[in-house]
């Protein structure tokens, strides 16, 4: 399959996909609009980049952007807004285009991808750009006119212009000889001063390194520079400037937009990008890896059983097998961390469940000399949850209890559940794994759920990591609590839902 074929096959799904994330965390302007009219200008746009990814045809997406900067200026939308809608087809294809392709396809197919939603997010930012700087333009020579030709109407038209510069988001300045004879509170705001403060300051000391550009700058160029706020810390910005006359005098107009957002949002997506073919290497690697870990613990039981070992071989063989298993555990959370992960859902009974998981670590447990409490709530009704990744998080918390038992004098673990009914607009099944081990400090509180973060010698810190991804595919959440030398307790929470009968 070619990515023509795949975005041919697959147009209704992505355009789906491309409404409800825009529908659902663009902006609220995205919100409030008809799914109708979101589907069909979602539509519009991907033929466009279709058209440019596989005909290498520009008009159709040309003439989007034309119709949709009309439709977004006439109802008040940011530029930025408009430019997320763009950059969500990238999104969705990064997640889709690594289940289809591999290695040299995959990187074409990102880099098309990558150029088309580029590329038409440039044009449309510069064509939005110029039509909202044409009605500024023509406000503004309009004002001119009627300074000229009604001398004694100039006071109401300043404060008409002033309150539209006012008004705007972007900061609007005006230089002449290189300092500030104007600046609007949008520009204040953006670096930290008072309006009038700015009035008089040199050009050079607000924006880094444009080296006296404002004097040599030709009407309407647009470039990116750093903007200076009073504390001395920088920010990305993008100016435009225009010459124009103010009081009558030759002037520098300039508009400066914040593109923190926009930066931030680029090298996000690089490093989304980069990601993703790390995870797919990871994954190769790690199989690979734990074939080998197989072969060699069948190789030794074989041994095991046919040599005969004397003084410390055998315990030497259990040390070879003890290893074995720890890596296949680390290889097992890194292929699971590095892999979309899917679910399964059906009904089980969460005290069964809870229990089994128990029962998988009764001889660590009686070894250790941990005594286990366990207090099920009998009226918990049935769970719809996916069973093989539930045996991932009950088996990653009691295995964390187990290990934080290990120093302590009060060897006490303790498993309960509960039937939350009335939580606000839901019911929910409640999960407790508590333990009276050594705790954990505030500041490692903070950081247990994020990957590969560890306090363990031995650990690479996926475990909570992947018990957090698997209770968000379910809709659920983990919190925790702890105080050093006192124990830990770590609450899962999932949604309930009636079963239909």
């Amino acid at each position: 399959m070619n990515l023509c074929h795949f975005l041919r096959t697959n147009r209704s799904d992505i355009i789906d996909d491309w409404v409800h994330q825009l529908s659902r965390t663009t902006s609220d302007r995205y919100s409030n609009r008809q799914l109708s009219e979101l589907r069909e200008t979602v539509a519009r746009a991907y033929d466009g980049n279709y058209s440019v990814i596989c005909n290498h045809d520009w008009q159709p997406i040309e003439e989007f952007i034309v119709f949709i900067t009309e439709m977004r200026l006439e109802r008040g939308f940011a530029l930025s807004e408009v430019q997320k809608a763009f950059a969500i087809f990238r999104i969705i294809m990064i997640n889709r285009l690594p289940l289809v392709f591999k290695g040299e396809d995959l990187v074409n197919a990102l880099l098309s991808v990558n150029n088309s939603v580029d590329v038409t997010i440039n044009r449309f930012s510069e064509y939005f750009q110029g039509k909202h700087e044409e009605e500024m333009q023509g406000l503004l020579e309009s004002l001119e006119d009627k300074v000229e030709k009604r001398t004694e109407q100039l006071y109401n038209s300043e404060n008409r212009y002033r309150t539209l510069v006012e008004d705007i988001s972007d900061g609007y300045f005006v230089c002449r000889d290189d300092r500030l004879i104007f600046a609007n509170r949008a520009l204040s705001r953006m670096l930290g001063r008072e309006p009038e403060t700015l009035v008089g300051k040199n050009y050079e000391s607000l924006f880094a390194g444009i080296e006296s550009q404002s004097s040599a700058a030709s009407s309407h160029e647009v470039f990116e520079t750093e903007a200076i706020k009073v504390d001395k810390t920088r920010f990305p910005v993008e100016i435009k400037v225009n010459r124009v006359r103010y009081d009558g005098l030759p002037a520098l107009a300039g508009v400066c937009r914040d593109i923190t957002e926009r930066v931030a949002s680029a090298r996000r997506e690089i490093e989304h990008e980069r990601l993703v073919v790390i995870g797919r290497m990871a994954t190769v690697f790690a199989h690979e890896i734990r074939n080998s870990l197989s072969s060699i613990k069948v190789n030794v039981r074989i041994l095991q059983r046919k040599l005969e070992l004397v003084e410390n071989d055998t315990r030497r063989m259990e040390i070879i097998l003890r290893d074995i298993n720890k890596l296949d555990k680390l290889l097992h959370d890194t292929l699971l961390f590095s892999r979309p992960l899917e679910i399964s859902p059906h009904w089980y009974d969460v005290n069964e469940l809870l229990t089994k998981a128990v029962k998988r670590f009764d001889d660590l447990l009686l070894a250790a000399g941990i005594s286990v409490e366990i207090e099920l709530d009998e009226t918990l009704p049935e769970l719809k949850v996916d069973n093989s990744s539930m045996e991932i998080v009950f088996d990653n918390l009691i295995a964390n209890a187990i290990q934080a038992l290990n120093e302590s004098l009060d060897k006490k673990l303790t498993l309960s559940t509960h039937f939350r009914q009335n939580v606000g607009d839901d019911e929910m099944v409640e999960m407790v794994v508590a333990d009276s081990g050594c705790g954990v400090s505030e500041v490692e509180l903070g950081q247990i759920f994020q990957p590969f973060y560890t306090t363990r010698e031995n650990g690479i810190g996926l475990g909570l990591s992947n018990v957090v991804r698997v209770l968000e595919q379910h809709g659920g959440s983990i919190t925790v609590e702890s105080k050093i030398n006192q124990g830990t307790i770590f609450r899962v929470a999932l949604p309930w839902q009636k079963e239909l009968k």
